[in-house]
């Protein structure tokens, strides 16, 4: 029996006729308490949360970055599937993308924890999702990981599902970091920390210091705005746009968001040198967004002392089950460290003829990505 389709701007509504509604919407707020609901219940990343994706809404929609698209899967049980996604321009092309614009490390939707969509009719699914969808030249989700949580990632069984050339990396911290460093660290980058922590000590005390109350956080965020910023005048790079400085500060000074938001400072003294914007789920813990200063700071290699400062602290706070996770991207320090990577997939569909002509490109330059 086919899946019920609603237009845009309908509400979330299951019928007698049909097995499973989807429905689309522009209005995150009015899907609150559903939202929090299943993904309190349910399965999700940290930035499938309401937390996330209703700031980023927010703050994309104030500065005309994107158009927020929301859409729900619900049976006569309730809520199945929240997927959120928006709509932008992007090479002269009309984008819907999952809701990233590259602040969103993983991509994936919030799901039921005994999610009523059996694997085989998950295809169905996603195809009629896309024909709710308003008007595109392509449909391209990225970030994908294989599983969210400890389920199957239901956008894996997308059309022309391909490897990103980037990877995700993470460690799971099983025994006290001492321990277990020295089989799992380059033995290097150990030599290099040991080193740069002596001499830095001449300087002042060392200590790692987290904020993670909305109220006391505003002044760890600025100290990590100020580092990032002035390490991107020093490699030439630009400025962060503004939409995502209010993004990042909007997220961590919420005052009711349940999401598990922080920022780890190292201090030499009370000089911050390094810091880290991070969040937590369960017992897994991802470091979104690290930076470190420059200036006489930089040859004591802030970042790696407050890497291993933090790795040392993880072990006991998450019982030894934990995992760090230095999220996506290549760095070599995440492999230096011992961080396994995991691959991330991404797929693309062309819904007009220009967008035909960039899914071509795509694959193309996806054909020469391993090379």
């Amino acid at each position: 029996m086919k899946d019920s389709i609603l237009g845009e701007g309908s509400a979330a509504a299951s019928t007698s006729q049909s097995r499973r509604t989807i429905a689309l919407h522009r209005d995150w707020t009015k899907l609150e308490t559903e939202w929090r609901q299943l993904e309190e219940k349910g399965l999700c990343t940290v930035f499938q949360t309401y937390d996330w994706i209703s700031k980023w809404y927010e703050c994309t929609s104030q500065h005309g970055v994107a158009e927020p698209l929301i859409v729900t899967v619900s049976d006569a049980e309730g809520l199945v599937w929240i997927l959120p996604l928006c709509r932008h321009r992007w090479k002269g092309l009309s984008v819907i993308s999952l809701a990233d614009l590259g602040v969103s490390d993983y991509g994936g939707l919030a799901m039921a924890s005994d999610d009523r969509i059996d694997p085989q009719e998950v295809p169905e699914v996603l195809a009629d999702i896309l024909n709710v969808l308003p008007r595109s030249d392509i449909v391209h989700f990225q970030k994908l990981q294989n599983q969210i949580q400890d389920r199957p990632n239901p956008l894996w069984q997308m059309n022309h599902l391909v490897a990103m050339r980037e990877s995700s990396y993470g460690i799971h911290v099983n025994r006290p970091w001492a321990e277990m460093a020295p089989d799992v660290m380059q033995s290097r980058l150990r030599s290099t920390i040991r080193q740069q922590k002596r001499k830095i000590a001449a300087l002042g005390p060392l200590s790692l210091e987290h904020y993670d109350d909305p109220k006391s956080i505003s002044s760890a965020m600025t100290a990590l705005w100020a580092m990032r910023q002035r390490r991107f005048d020093d490699i030439g790079r630009d400025e962060t746009p503004q939409v995502w400085r209010d993004f990042y500060f909007g997220v961590a000074e919420a005052p009711k968001r349940r999401l598990e938001v922080s920022v780890t400072v190292l201090k030499v003294g009370e000089t911050p040198i390094a810091a880290s914007f991070g969040l937590s789920q369960d017992k897994a813990y991802l470091s979104v967004m690290p930076t470190f200063a420059i200036e006489e700071w930089g040859r004591f290699r802030p970042g790696m002392l407050m890497f291993d400062a933090m790795l040392e602290e993880f072990g006991p706070k998450a019982d030894f089950q934990g995992y760090f996770d230095f999220t996506i991207g290549d760095e070599p320090y995440k492999q230096r460290f011992g961080a396994t990577g995991s691959p991330l997939f991404e797929s693309m569909t062309p819904r007009s003829l220009k967008g035909a002509l960039a899914y071509l490109y795509w694959r193309f330059k996806v054909s020469r990505r391993f090379k």
